[in-house]
């Protein structure tokens, strides 16, 4: 992970939407209050703009706050400036991102949604308490490490209050969205192969920095020395270190394609490896094989009703924000215009999933 001034697995909750989040979700955080204001002409912006909007100028040096509070609350990152590519496309979308944000302010402001400062300290006493823990101290802890980062306590509250009033925007503007049975009857029809089980392992790991390193443990697995000690002595992964390196349950698709082609050809007991990923070279065993499954219209009717309704209201949302980013007039300085500015985002607003690592995927160490 890439924070590394907060406490582990310090993030924000997560909502049902917020498994799907990828850009809008720079939307929501990266929005908000605290802008100057200018007299700004229509062909005109002042030298440190990033763009205007409704008689507002987002300005750099705000730009790189909400950068910070980014980074502190969710690991966001600018790529390295040296890969120039990278780092101009980054401006670009995170500048259409803080204005799409001002855009769904407005609009939620228009239909009157308000979120209170009790709610969102609710929020955030709560995930402090599942997070960190209960009290005073744990509380002294979040904030003091989010000093640190360059951020505070107001910032994050005032994040969570932008989050849940797009939230309740995205409620408001899907109201009515909802499948009947018979669109669920023939969406499994059409995706029955989508909506079957693949074949799963269970899978142990063990990554190390070289190759010699990881020859070594397969010598040693074969003069008798047992996996979990090995696990234990040398695997990077300190998430996977006290529990003989258990990936859990996993698929193809949940695994580097390397590491996944040597996993599922190896039979159940044995081992596979040396595999290079992008973590290191990882020596592994097969602990169990889970043979694909059909999937039942009966056990899976509610799941695909809920994401055939999710995607129904996501179609009426990337609608209507469209027609609103179409309107909205927001005018770039040069070097921030996006290449689609009007273009809505794919995904809906929800809470962020935080920065980590594919569930049995081989993750790097900590």
């Amino acid at each position: 992970m890439k924070i590394t001034a907060l406490p582990a697995k310090v993030r924000l909750p997560r909502s049902r939407r917020g498994r799907i989040m990828t850009s809008l979700v720079l939307v929501v955080l990266l929005s908000g209050a605290g802008l100057a204001w200018w007299s700004v002409r229509a062909d005109d912006l002042p030298d440190d703009a990033v763009f205007a909007y409704d008689g507002q100028i987002e300005t750099v040096a705000q730009l790189e706050e909400r950068l910070r509070t980014l980074t502190a609350l969710y690991g966001v990152q600018p790529p390295d400036q040296q890969d120039a590519a990278k780092s101009d496309a980054f401006r670009r979308d995170t500048a259409k991102a803080v204005a799409v944000g001002m855009v769904l302010d407005r609009a939620a402001r228009d239909r009157g949604i308000v979120i209170g400062d009790k709610a969102a300290r609710d929020v955030l006493t709560r995930f402090i308490s599942q997070q960190i823990g209960e009290g005073p101290e744990a509380r002294s802890k979040f904030v003091q490490a989010l000093g640190t980062t360059g951020t505070s306590e107001d910032a994050v509250l005032d994040e969570i209050k932008r989050q849940l009033a797009v939230s309740q925007l995205f409620d408001s503007v899907t109201r009515g969205s909802s499948i009947s049975d018979g669109e669920v009857a023939d969406a499994f029809e059409k995706r029955k192969a989508q909506l079957d089980t693949p074949e799963r392992r269970q899978l142990s790991n063990i990554v190390v920095k070289t190759k010699e390193e990881a020859d070594q443990v397969l010598a040693d697995l074969g003069a008798g020395t047992p996996f979990e000690t090995l696990v234990a002595q040398r695997s990077l992964d300190g998430s996977t270190r006290d529990n003989g390196g258990d990936l859990g349950q996993v698929t193809v698709a949940q695994l580097e394609d390397g590491y996944a082609k040597a996993a599922f050809a190896a039979p159940v007991g044995g081992l596979f490896g040396p595999v290079q990923t992008a973590h290191g070279w990882n020596v592994g065993r097969v602990r169990q094989v889970l043979p694909p499954q059909p999937a039942v219209f009966d056990q899976v009717k509610e799941q695909l009703k809920q994401q055939l309704t999710l995607e129904k209201a996501l179609a009426t949302w990337r609608g209507w924000l469209g027609a609103q980013l179409a309107d909205a007039n927001v005018r770039y300085a040069d070097a921030y215009r996006p290449a689609d500015p009007a273009a809505p985002p794919q995904e809906a607003p929800g809470w962020s999933p935080a920065p980590g690592q594919v569930p049995g995927q081989p993750r790097p160490s900590r």
